[in-house]
């Protein structure tokens, strides 16, 4: 049976989530462009059109996770208007859900892209621009940047596999960052 046509951010999309789920799967190491080609159903050269080399298909992968994750604090900032920070308490609850669905991505995108020091850019402009929008939305911006450092740190914890807390425990620690984003 023909694959219905796609059209090239369609393709992009459908390669960027197959090689997520490769480095998710089996782990940094196993990132190839066969192993992308057998997850995604693209032909090797389909992969290859679209990614032209592995370091192409790293960055893009980047990329993709960073406007997922900007997506998510937006579309949960949406659900939190009313509180004291939206746009923080947005970040609370996408660490939460990512901590919980997609805490072995974080791990093997840090081992893929150690080397790549320039990969952090995309990360750096989109928390550049939440870091201000919570300084507009806050006249506790310490406060605020406090919570946020905390969120940090849980994340990568977990993302370089030296998390201590329980699942339990880390609700624990969420559950007060939420309770002293709203206390004044």
């Amino acid at each position: 049976m023909a694959r219905p046509s796609r059209n090239a951010q369609t393709s992009k999309s459908e390669i960027l989530t197959a090689a997520i789920e490769v480095i998710r799967r089996s782990g940094a190491p196993s990132l190839t462009i066969d192993a992308v080609a057998e997850e995604s159903g693209f032909s090797k050269g389909g992969v290859l059109y679209n990614f032209p080399t592995k370091d192409a298909l790293i960055t893009g992968m980047v990329e993709f996770l960073v406007g997922q994750f900007e997506a998510d604090v937006l579309e949960a900032r949406t659900k939190n208007l009313q509180s004291r920070s939206p746009t923080l308490c947005g970040m609370i609850d996408v660490t939460e859900r990512w901590l919980e669905t997609k805490r072995d991505v974080a791990q093997a995108v840090l081992a893929t892209t150690a080397d790549r020091p320039e990969l952090s850019e995309p990360f750096l402009r989109v928390k550049t621009g939440l870091k201000n929008a919570i300084a507009q939305e806050t006249d506790q911006f310490g406060k605020a940047m406090a919570i946020w450092a905390s969120l940090e740190g849980l994340h990568f914890s977990v993302a370089h596999c030296v998390s201590i807390l329980t699942e339990d425990e880390r609700a624990e620690v969420l559950k007060e960052l939420r309770h002293r984003l709203e206390q004044d």
